[in-house]
Formats: structure tokens, sequence, C-alpha cells
């Protein structure tokens, strides 16, 4: 996986993001290539489904520091959303948060 490429792809500032890792490109790698699986959509939906409130924030605040972390400004505005949200708006925000994900996940596999 290029980093240059995949911050082509999703829009990301490529020398910002490695500034922001202090050059550490190694780091860099590994933490975009971790950042799907990161976010546990499994876990958030079923934490969603259970009506888990303290479960859902727990996972969105995580996912929305791994993206800001990334510079993911759109995956982790919509984390902030469903993390801040009532608990009877969570499922509306799972769809375009996967959305943005798997748009990650398919810029790491292009």
């Amino acid at each position: 996986m290029n980093i240059k490429t995949f911050s082509d792809k999703t829009g990301i500032d490529y020398d910002k993001l490695v500034e922001d890792f202090c050059g550490d490109t190694a780091l860099l790698r590994q933490k975009i290539l971790s950042f799907p699986s990161d976010c546990n959509l499994a876990g958030l939906k079923k934490a969603i489904k259970e009506n888990d409130e303290a479960a859902v924030r727990s996972i969105a605040h995580r996912i929305r520091k791994s993206a800001e972390a990334l510079s993911l400004a759109e995956t982790a505005r919509l984390a902030k959303k469903l993390e801040d949200s009532q608990p009877d708006r969570f499922r509306s925000f799972l769809e375009p948060l996967e959305k943005e994900i798997s748009f990650c996940e398919k810029a790491l596999k292009d």
C-alpha cells in the first residue's frame, strides 16, 4: 500500500499527514492499514442493535479519534455526530459511517 496513493484517493493532504506522524511512514502505514478493522463496525452494529448506549458512544469515540489522526475528516465528523446523538438516532448514522469506512477500505485495495 502506497501512502501517497491512499492520500490522493481519499483527499488527504499527504505532506501534512506525514508531518503529523513526524515522518514515521512505517507507523503511518500501519495505522492506515489497521483503520478499517480498528473501527469495529461489527461491535458498533451489535451495540446499536442491543441499545447499548455506552458501547455505541465508546466505539464511535474510538472511530472519531482514529479518523482524526489520519485526517479522515468526513469519517471523523460522522463518528462525532453518532457519539453525540440521542440513542433513537444511532441507526441514522450507521449507514453513512459504514460507507465512509468502506471508501477507505476500497482506497487501500485499489
